[in-house]
């Protein structure tokens, strides 16, 4: 069962929200409250810090290619990582 509620919701919480979406987290407005509710808003803005992280990295290795292993490593210790 399920129903409407109309809420006030601070600047920081429909900021959130709207991360939630832009970041593909959740799909809609509703989703993104339920997972608040859910995983609670510490949660949920540690899980946006990572995604935002994610992009800036991705963003750079997209811009400048991906950096370069350091000489010293030998095959090994690459295989070792695997």
């Amino acid at each position: 069962m399920s129903g409407i509620v109309s809420i006030r919701l601070s600047e920081d919480t429909l900021n959130v929200i709207n991360e939630l979406i832009l970041y593909k987290i959740v799909k809609n407005k509703t989703e993104a409250v339920n997972y608040i509710m859910e995983h609670g808003l510490n949660y949920v803005n540690q899980k946006i810090k990572k995604k935002k992280k994610t992009e800036e990295l991705l963003n750079i290795y997209l811009h400048n290619g991906l950096p370069e292993l350091p000489a010293n490593l030998s095959d090994r210790s690459i295989k070792e990582r695997e």
